[in-house]
Formats: structure tokens, C-alpha cells, sequence
């Protein structure tokens, strides 16, 4: 059987994450975020790069907050169609990465949009340790079908688990 492309999968696992509603989208993206304050990357950083959720993504903004309230800096990078992603103030700054997708896998895969925005963004952020937010219905068993421009996870955080990555040199 042929493994699924990038598009296929992005409709397989939108889908699923559009099915929780939105009760359990709130108690699941609230146990990530307990998860996220837990993990030594977030007590270590000071300044953090962060998406503002949409959708049925995991919510962040409780998040932010939260950051801003132990006065780390926070940076929200800006989408604009012209240039496709505005990076932030000084990206080689980042320390923690914080990254939406549509589909992971254990092995710090990520596959978002297919805009390539964060591919482009992470490759700047060099001491940046990158965590994926998800829901346990986002993660595939299965390796995703990545390139070579795919920038992996350090570790993937849903409500379920802790997915700290070793990824090959």
C-alpha cells in the first residue's frame, strides 16, 4: 500500500481535529499547557516564540498570558501574504519554539498548511528548541512522508503525553 502524501494526511488529521468539539478542544489544549509548563525548555527560556491559535488548533492564548505574567518575551510571528512570514525582532534570540501543525509523528516529524512558514522561520532560531502543540488524534503511527527542508520537533506535547525526540544527526 502507498503511503499517504502531505495532502492526503492534512485532510485525514484536520478532519480529526475538527471532530473534538469544543469542550474537549478547551480541557485537552489546558492539560498541553500544564504539560508545556512543566518541561525544562519553557522554565529555561526567556524569550519564546509562540502562534496565535485559530480554529480548532490548541488553544494558546492562556499561554501568552501566562508568559507575559513571568515576564518572558514573547514573539508572535506575523503572516503576511507578500512576503509569506515576518520574522520576529532578532529570530536567533528564540530559545523556545512553540509550532502548531496538522499531523505529527514520534519521530519530530511535523507537517502544517504546506505554506513552508515555519520551515523557513526555524532554520534562523539556531539555540531555539522547537515543541509541537497537539491533540493525541494529531499524531500518526506511522513516519510522515517529510523533505529535506522539513524541520523536526524537539518534543511534541499533547494531552496525553510528554514526546521528548532524539533526532539523528
Amino acid at each position: 500500500m502507498a503511503q499517504p502524501t502531505k495532502a492526503e494526511l492534512r485532510k485525514e488529521f484536520l478532519a480529526k481535529r475538527d471532530t473534538l468539539d469544543a469542550v474537549e478542544r478547551k480541557r485537552h489544549s489546558s492539560l498541553i499547557r500544564q504539560r508545556v509548563f512543566q518541561h525544562a525548555a519553557w522554565k529555561n527560556a526567556t524569550t519564546i516564540l509562540c502562534y496565535v491559535s485559530f480554529g480548532s488548533e490548541v488553544e494558546t492564548g492562556a499561554l501568552i498570558q501566562e508568559a507575559r505574567r513571568f515576564k518572558k518575551r514573547v514573539v508572535i510571528p506575523l503572516h503576511k501574504p507578500e512576503s509569506r512570514l515576518e520574522p520576529p525582532l532578532n529570530p536567533a534570540e528564540v530559545e523556545l519554539a512553540l509550532l502548531p501543525g496538522i499531523v505529527f509523528d514520534p519521530q519530530g516529524g511535523r507537517i502544517g498548511f504546506g505554506g513552508g512558514y515555519f520551515d523557513r522561520l526555524l532554520p534562523q532560531m539556531p539555540k531555539a528548541f522547537r515543541m509541537g502543540l497537539a491533540f493525541s488524534a494529531q499524531l500518526s503511527a506511522a513516519p510522515l512522508p517529510l523533505e529535506s527542508h522539513d524541520v523536526r520537533m524537539n518534543a511534541l506535547i499533547t494531552e496525553k503525553e510528554v514526546l521528548n525526540i532524539v533526532i539523528p544527526a
